[in-house]
């Protein structure tokens, strides 16, 4: 695409034929750019159920890896390995004073 301009984001099935359903807003929109050339990016549209839980979205995942430069896939596993080290210890860290 020439200049600068927006992305184009859906989420679509893809058929027993292998073929991905593209909503036809996208179409009608992509049409404007006929003999273009585009760059696609396909990504199951899941993540974690643990992240879920955190309410952790696709698009903040997407975003951290765009600000951070790393991987989708990098974001993901720090994500889940967050706080890991502590989980034997809740809380144990954010008392104030000695242990007994």
């Amino acid at each position: 695409m020439k200049g600068k301009s927006e992305g184009f984001e859906f989420e679509g099935d893809i058929g027993g034929d292998g073929r991905i359903g593209v909503p036809g807003e996208i179409l009608e929109r992509l049409a404007h750019y006929a003999g273009s050339r585009l760059r696609v990016r396909l990504m199951p549209a899941v993540i974690a159920e643990a992240l879920e839980r955190r309410n952790v979205t696709a698009e903040e995942v997407e975003r951290i890896a765009s600000v951070q430069l790393e991987s989708r896939e990098q974001v993901i596993s720090f994500l889940l390995s967050e706080g890991v080290l502590s989980t034997g210890a809740a809380g144990a860290g954010r008392r104030k004073g000695r242990r007994k």
